[in-house]
């Protein structure tokens, strides 16, 4: 018997047929109940196969040259997404990916903050399909050897439900996230040279990677910082950032929010603008927005919903909330669901206010995770639109 490390985006029936065994054959070796949950990193016993090699990658070197051919070509739009920041780019089949840092050089425990952007350049609509929650993967390597030192999705969980994300010309994704220079046995880095590699975990296109070199110097070392934990007491104040969707760094992206499949709306409850979900009517949104929450309050979630269906569309969806706790890991210690609420609980083009209390808290929280999902079905022709969102802390 050999075993196999569960990579982003596996699912036990393709590692099933990776290894011409079955999934039954799987749960029986490695003692897994439910196939549709296994996690990154876990190890499987697999039968004595040899696995498919992965796609050779380009060097840095070759990315480099790649970014400066892509520069000349797409210039306008490296230069409003990035500005003056460092950042490689490179063009897959119609996606144009850039992965920018905010600069080249770190001290040690310095955050280096993340930013993957994927670009439609095509003329076409683009649908990534994903099998699971993972939307991308971050690596970090060692340049001397290339050897792996921190892997974004170590230790992780992601749903082991499928989704899509779809781009429309002329749009992008953007993935944030901040490394805090441990390596993947918690400790930190050693001063040197490293590399940043950044994979779209998208089906057929998981082993195409966009490189970028930074530097950790030696010095003075900066405390990594642990997540940031609100004052015990609870002041009742809105944890979320832009809660009334009135900034917006394009028409398709509210800012400090993850978004897929949504847009701006005119048609407000307060201010000038609200966010609308099912862009496409047709597609799955989500929108989300991760902050530091504390440990063992009681908290009530409110916000404005109405549903869009000017022209007397037919509505034919589920529309959930829910909020997931996560440690410092970043795992999840708990859920808070409400839904999935369908048309006829939603007011047509009126607004009405939806409001729940989470429960308490986790002792281990750290941060809270609000997310709403809109999941339509083939015939839905309508979308929500979402205004004054609210999470406040009531009483520890």
């Amino acid at each position: 018997m050999a075993v196999y490390i569960v990579q982003p985006g596996d699912t036990l029936s393709g590692i099933a047929a990776r290894f011409n065994t079955t999934v039954e054959e799987l749960q029986r070796l490695n003692n897994i109940a439910n196939p549709n949950l296994i996690f990154v990193g876990q190890q499987i016993t697999v039968p004595d196969t040899v696995a498919p090699s992965p796609t050779p990658t380009p060097s840095p070197e070759e990315t480099s040259g790649e970014t400066e051919q892509v520069t000349r070509q797409y210039s306008s739009i490296v230069r409003a997404l990035v500005g003056r920041r460092p950042y490689t780019a490179r063009i897959v089949d119609g996606l144009l990916y850039i992965l920018m840092l905010d600069q080249r050089v770190y001290r040690q425990g310095q955050g280096v903050r993340i930013t993957l952007f994927k670009v439609n350049i095509s003329n076409r609509t683009i649908t990534l399909r994903y099998n699971t929650g993972q939307r991308f993967e971050l690596v970090v390597r060692r340049a001397a050897d290339n050897v792996e030192v921190w892997r974004y999705s170590r230790g992780r969980f992601f749903t082991q439900q499928t989704g899509t994300v779809t781009i429309q010309p002329n749009q992008y994704a953007i993935y944030r996230f901040t490394w805090d220079q441990m390596n993947n046995l918690g400790r930190q880095v050693r001063p040197g040279d490293y590399v940043l590699e950044a994979f779209n975990v998208a089906r057929g296109l998981q082993n195409i990677p966009i490189r970028i070199r930074f530097r950790i110097r030696e010095g003075d070392v900066t405390p990594t910082p642990a997540p940031t934990v609100p004052p015990i007491e609870c002041t009742g104040e809105n944890l979320l950032r832009n809660p009334n969707f009135e900034s917006w760094i394009s028409a398709t992206q509210p800012r400090d929010w993850n978004a897929t499949n949504v847009r701006r709306s005119e048609v407000a409850f307060t201010g000038r603008f609200a966010v609308e979900m099912g862009n496409i009517p047709d597609e799955p949104a989500t929108l989300s927005q991760t902050f530091a929450i504390v440990p063992g309050s009681n908290n009530r979630v409110s916000f404005r919903v109405a549903e869009d269906v000017e022209g007397s569309r037919m509505g034919n969806f589920n529309f959930g909330v829910q909020v997931f706790f996560r440690n410092r890991a970043g795992t999840v210690v708990g859920v808070a669901p409400q839904g999935p609420f369908s048309p006829a609980l939603i007011e047509d083009e009126v607004y009405e206010l939806f409001s729940f209390t989470t429960g308490r808290v986790p002792a281990t929280a750290v941060a809270a995770e609000l997310r709403f999902t809109f999941d339509p079905r083939a015939t839905n022709r309508s979308r929500i639109r979402i205004d004054s969102a609210e999470f406040r802390c009531l009483s520890l």
